[in-house]
């Protein structure tokens, strides 16, 4: 059994002061509890610039594709594990597309971990880079 992703953290006399979470666990849990924390400290969250997906571009990817194979709307992260089989259908969204060209490039932002999914469609097939996200 693996051990937890958390551990309580007890000064001298045995009082908790602290707790740690694993990486893997802030992932999961950063967009929930960072605002408490950041309201308990006192400090305000600077909001995040969101910049609208380039589903324009997306429908022309579809509306011209002539590949022999379908299109594929599946996308998968390969640093969290977070998987759709039609990122455009989940609600709420696991993936978020961030950019698309008629070349057959999609790139996609997890929602879970920030990690890039880069979708590249060739003649012959598709190739999937995952990048883990850096501040």
């Amino acid at each position: 059994m693996s051990e937890r992703p958390y551990a309580i953290l007890h000064d001298a006399q045995g009082e908790p002061f602290g707790v740690f979470i694993s990486a893997a666990l802030w992932a999961e849990v950063q967009a929930e509890v960072l605002p408490v924390l950041m309201a308990a400290a006192g400090e305000q969250q600077q909001p995040e610039e969101v910049f609208p997906e380039p589903l324009g571009d997306w429908n022309d990817l579809a509306a011209f594709w002539d590949l022999p194979y379908p299109l594929d709307r599946t996308v998968a992260c390969g640093q969290c594990g977070a998987a759709s089989s039609d990122w455009q259908a989940d609600e709420p969204r696991l993936f978020r597309l961030k950019a698309c060209n008629l070349g057959g490039l999609a790139r996609f932002e997890c929602q879970r971990c920030r990690a890039r999914v880069t979708k590249r469609h060739f003649k012959d097939g598709v190739k999937v880079q995952t990048v883990p996200f850096v501040e």
